[in-house]
């Protein structure tokens, strides 16, 4: 199939975005060429997990594995009874290649769900001359048994603390894991720290459905991790129901900054926590069973169950018929400059695989691109034309008067319009004067103000406004104002647009503001005032028992991580 993406396009896009760096897709993970670039991890489970991994040749054998164009499926076996020895089958994969840096988003169909089991994608880093923790893990996406929530977690060497890092200012979701303390906040992520478990890590709870049952019965969902080690230093993750992605994450021309604040954030900044905790770290899915983490918190998460997790996971293969990850994609994305972007081969660049309608979806894909890119071109540059057009009007309207009818008619109407499309007041570009910078978040970007119970309206909500206030005007100076079926504007943020629509049921008995209003003669009829320019949004691990404090951790719904990889303990396998 030919490249989605074009080069000579590519070249395009570079040339009129100069230096500004942007996310670009570099590599995907799609339909049957999914597990290419994969290795299959076949050792010892480092979390002494009741886990037998396979190799790629024994998964395909045992029917744990599919791959075609609508998705890729990885299975724990859900047949097999095993006696008093031995691990349940399952796969852990990890990627070939290794990263510092970038946006990873992974779109999901089903998670693994079970009492004993414990499923992840995260990352960690090491290699013959630096043992894990030295470069860290970053544990996008964990949960056990059958919680309705993942976490999200690191792991480090000594040093990397986030103190100051608060749930509702930084990031927004259920809260810290406890320590082992039970009343304390698992914030500092050395695995030896402490009053915290033994290999904890720091873990920020991500919001009620992220995973489990209730995951999979809404059809999935679409996790995004950056990770900026350079410029802003810092790690996030979001997580997006399914059906409620941003626009500009579906059209793959992602924005982070655009989506508000995310369900977990750790600062690398000096002061806290350096970035070279982290590096050099590849990607990996896995499912292991019971272990240090699942198999501690067994009893106390599964108390139905009058066995030991161990013999569960062995007897009982009917219980697993949920384990299994279903992956839709997999992409990966790295800040890219113009001139980056423009030296690139064409051989370089991803190539889009077939994938659900295929050629209709790109095309559609596309158009939207565009549509956006000229969109935003327009808005952004629109401020160097208002003067000229307030001038153009006061020339053509013949308005000779008074001061005061021409700032009414001409500048008094623009104005109008540009208030009710920036109801906050913000200025183009800036961070509004009295929004606090008091955290490690606001060090990296200072969060957008918010409106209380409105949420911050995506791109989705703006470009609708845009449109919406286009095609009224345009048909005002036709003499004949029309209003969006049901009398009002789309909905963004409360917006002035849309209250003054909705308070008037018959624009054409009700006066409307002067710059809505039919053009006094033919000669106005090219005056369409431009909305307001875009807004700126800068906006496991070993435990060796568990003690009572944290029995009451998990029964109050505090869970604490562990790690996937080994305890600073145990030997780790040669073989990663």
């Amino acid at each position: 199939m030919a490249a989605a993406r074009s080069f000579a396009g590519l070249l395009l896009f570079a040339s009129a975005h100069g230096q500004v760096k942007r996310y670009h897709v570099v590599e995907e993970f799609v339909g049957p060429d999914f597990f290419k670039s994969w290795n299959f991890y076949s050792g010892s489970d480092p979390t002494h997990g009741t886990v037998n991994f396979v190799t790629e040749e024994q998964a395909w054998q045992s029917q744990l594995l599919s791959a075609s164009e609508y998705g890729v499926e990885m299975r724990a076996d859900s047949t097999t009874k095993l006696g008093s020895e031995g691990g349940r089958k399952a796969v852990r994969i990890e990627s070939k290649n290794s990263y510092n840096s970038g946006l990873f988003v992974l779109s999901l169909d089903h998670v693994p769900t079970a009492c004993g089991a414990w499923p992840a994608f995260w990352m960690f880093g090491d290699d013959a001359q630096h043992s894990w923790p030295r470069w860290g893990e970053y544990d996008i996406l964990e949960s056990i048994h059958t919680l309705n929530y993942a976490t999200t977690t690191l792991h480090t060497r000594e040093s990397c603390d986030q103190r100051d890092v608060n749930n509702g200012i930084d990031f927004v979701g259920q809260g810290w894991a406890a320590g082992s303390l039970g009343n304390n906040k698992a914030k500092n992520c050395w695995v030896k720290a402490p009053q915290e478990y033994d290999n904890q890590g720091c873990g920020q709870k991500l919001p009620a459905g992220s995973f489990g049952e209730g995951f999979n019965q809404n059809g999935g969902g679409t996790f995004v991790a950056e990770w900026d080690r350079e410029d802003r230093k810092f790690m996030r993750t979001w997580f997006f129901p399914k059906g409620k992605e941003p626009i500009d994450l579906i059209v793959r021309s992602p924005e982070p900054d655009l989506w508000g604040t995310p369900n977990s954030f750790f600062t690398l900044h000096e002061r806290w926590c350096t970035a070279d905790h982290f590096k050099n770290m590849r990607m990996v899915f896995d499912t292991t069973f019971c272990g240090d983490y699942a198999g501690s918190t067994f009893a106390a998460m599964c108390p139905s169950i009058k066995t030991t997790c161990e013999d569960y996971v062995r007897n009982h293969p009917e219980a697993f018929s949920e384990t299994f990850w279903n992956i839709q994609r997999l992409d990966v994305y790295q800040k890219l400059d113009g001139a980056q972007l423009a030296a690139m081969a064409p051989v370089d660049l991803v190539e889009e695989r077939p994938h659900g309608h295929g050629v209709a979806t790109f095309l559609i894909t596309l158009t939207l691109l565009v549509a956006a890119g000229a969109a935003g071109y327009y808005f952004y540059h629109k401020n160097d034309k208002v003067k000229t057009r307030v001038d153009d009007c006061i020339e053509a309207a013949g308005l000779t008067e008074t001061l005061q009818q021409v700032q009414e008619t001409c500048h008094g109407g623009w104005q109008r319009m540009k208030d009710s499309l920036n109801p906050r007041g913000e200025s183009d570009g800036e961070t509004p004067p009295d929004t606090p910078v008091t955290s490690p978040r606001a060090l990296a970007a200072a969060p957008p103000p918010k409106q209380s119970g409105s949420p911050t309206p995506g791109l989705a909500g703006q470009l609708q406004n845009w449109t919406a206030a286009a095609s009224y005007y345009a048909s005002s100076l036709r003499g004949s104002p029309a209003v969006p079926a049901g009398g009002s504007f789309p909905s963004s943020n409360n917006s002035s647009l849309q209250r003054h629509a909705a308070a008037q049921p018959d624009h054409h008995d009700v006066p409307m503001p002067l710059m809505w209003q039919p053009a006094r003669s033919r000669e106005l009829s090219g005056l369409v005032p431009t909305p307001s320019s875009r807004q700126s949004s800068l906006m496991h691990h070993q435990v060796s028992h568990v003690s009572s404090g944290r029995v009451q951790a998990l029964n109050s719904g505090s869970l604490p991580a562990v790690s996937h990889t080994s305890s600073l303990t145990t030997q780790r396998p040669a073989t990663r």
